[in-house]
């Protein structure tokens, strides 16, 4: 018996080491290009930047970006003639560790989607200025930056379109006014798009909520998001709720106690233990109605929900004209009143 292997032509080898630590922490559309080159080199195929772009339906600028990005990365090294135009591109012959200092791009978000949707974010920013923008000098300037041009590429694969003239400005200002890096940049895009939001209005609101919490880097904004996570399994486990995580419903209406409302966990907690004694089940539409007539009457403490379960002093009945007579079975009915003096003339008259 002879065992035939297939040739090794019919396959583009790709190192584990790319898998396990390239791949996770890169943009999508960069890891897709570094794959095509490597089939390409097995196949020692003549490349150009305008057949790459024609490839993936991207601009010769994007192909570039891409580029640049994997050998900062140290995968591949980029040779130019005399008049600044790419004439060579060397694929490393090893794989080094890679570094995480370049990026952390968690929109590669397949490991982290599950923390990322649960985290809860504001539908009204904070502190938001009412009009955002930037000089058109300014614009300009920074539209010759490559790293603002990887930036709005980013931005174009997570929202799947070309960005318009109001969304780069609101990037534009996420990066010079809030001064957003671009792998935090990048975390902000995945976290929106994680949630289904593609949006500029719901990007900026985020972007603003961030700012005023004083996040500037991605570790700073997965902490903050860990932090409404465990709110969030805090409320959970006082439903009962223990093996599985919020559903989409549930996820935002616990969103809404917290930033919508503003409530404390203490606060929310004691709605949630309040609903179980009265339905001897987990019910977050009766816990939210609870919580919104707690907003309603001003509550900010437990203090003020302790003030609000005091019973009321019930206003005295009036005295009746009957009341000192007996009651008995003919009393409970409604007694009338007679002139009898009226009557008798009455009767004398006829």
């Amino acid at each position: 018996m002879t065992l035939h292997k297939y040739k090794a032509s019919d396959f583009t080898l790709v190192h584990n080491r790319f898998l396990d630590e390239y791949m996770i922490d890169s943009n999508g559309e960069f890891v897709k290009i570094y794959l095509y080159l490597l089939r390409c080199s097995s196949a020692e195929r003549e490349l150009s930047l305008s057949s790459i772009a024609d490839a993936f339906n991207h601009t010769e600028s994007d192909i570039k970006r891409a580029l640049v990005y994997w050998e900062k990365r140290g995968l591949l090294r980029l040779a130019y003639d005399k008049d600044g135009a790419l004439t060579d591109i060397i694929l490393s012959d090893g794989m080094p560790p890679a570094s995480r200092e370049p990026a952390t791009r968690l929109e590669s978000y397949a490991s982290h989607i599950s923390d990322m949707q649960s985290a809860p974010a504001p539908d009204v920013p904070v502190h938001a200025p009412e009009k955002i923008s930037i000089s058109a000098a300014r614009k300009k300037e920074l539209a010759g930056q490559e790293e603002v041009q990887r930036i709005i590429f980013i931005a174009e694969q997570y929202l799947h379109k070309k960005l318009s003239s109001t969304e780069v400005t609101n990037i534009l200002y996420f990066y010079d006014e809030l001064h957003f890096s671009e792998d935090l940049m990048d975390y902000l895009f995945g976290y929106c798009v994680s949630k289904g939001k593609r949006s500029i209005n719901y990007i900026r609101a985020v972007a603003l909520e961030w700012a005023a919490r004083g996040i500037t880097t991605v570790e700073e904004a997965k902490e903050d998001s860990r932090l409404h996570n465990k709110d969030f399994y805090a409320v959970m486990n006082a439903f009962g709720i223990k093996d599985r995580g919020p559903a989409q419903v549930e996820a935002e209406l616990m969103t809404r106690w917290f930033s919508e409302y503003g409530f404390s966990l203490d606060i929310i907690l004691e709605a949630c233990r309040r609903t179980i004694s009265r339905t001897s089940k987990p019910n977050f539409p009766y816990a939210d109605k609870i919580l919104e007539s707690w907003k309603q009457s001003g509550v900010k403490h437990m203090e003020d929900i302790a003030l609000l379960d005091k019973p009321s002093a019930k206003p005295e009945k009036p005295a009746s004209g009957n009341s000192g007579s007996s009651k008995n079975k003919f009393n409970d009915f409604p007694q009338r009143d007679y002139n009898f003096d009226q009557l008798e003339k009455k009767l004398l008259d006829c």
